[in-house]
């Protein structure tokens, strides 16, 4: 784990205006440099679905736009709100039977808080099946962990693959 890392969810303001970018990134820009903004779209008819995201190069800029107050931009109140952490969600799969669900939980939750495991069950076997899908409150987690795709716990080689970063 990279100690320095700065999630760039800390960093994120939803932003619910019909503005363009350019104007966003005038009036944002004076609480520090922007790293991104995206303006999100309907698919269908390519008009602004009435919210942004803005992506500041350091936390510090969030704090300066929540410290300012009211934001009006063109005659329109805007209310930045942050935006929620991300999460990142895995499946492990070749779990043996002889794997405790602890032993799950307690060599996974060395790299990182773990959110849930859903640990599917087969009734006709009565057992647990051979995979589980764990959340964790960070998607870097799982960024993490996908460098190393075999894990070892207790002896045995479990794989695993991403499934989803989600909001």
């Amino acid at each position: 784990n990279d100690a320095n890392f700065e999630s760039p969810c800390i960093r994120r303001f939803l932003i619910p205006v019909y503005l363009f970018p350019e104007e966003l990134r005038e009036y944002f820009g004076k609480y520090g440099e922007i790293e991104s903004i995206n303006v999100k779209t309907d698919s269908m008819t390519g008009r602004s679905r009435g919210f942004a995201f803005i992506v500041f190069q350091d936390a510090a800029s969030i704090d300066r736009v929540s410290a300012a107050g009211e934001h009006t931009i063109n005659g329109k109140k805007v209310d930045p709100k942050k935006a929620k952490a991300r999460h990142g969600k895995i499946f492990v799969g070749g779990i043996s039977p002889e794997l405790s669900d602890d032993d799950i939980n307690e060599y996974f939750g060395q790299y990182g808080t773990i959110m849930e495991v859903e640990m599917p069950f087969d009734k006709q076997k009565n057992q647990r099946k051979g995979f589980c899908f764990i959340t964790f409150e960070s998607e870097q987690v799982v960024a993490d962990l996908l460098k190393r795709p075999k894990q070892v716990i207790k002896d045995k080689e479990v794989g695993q693959k991403i499934i989803s970063f989600s909001m």
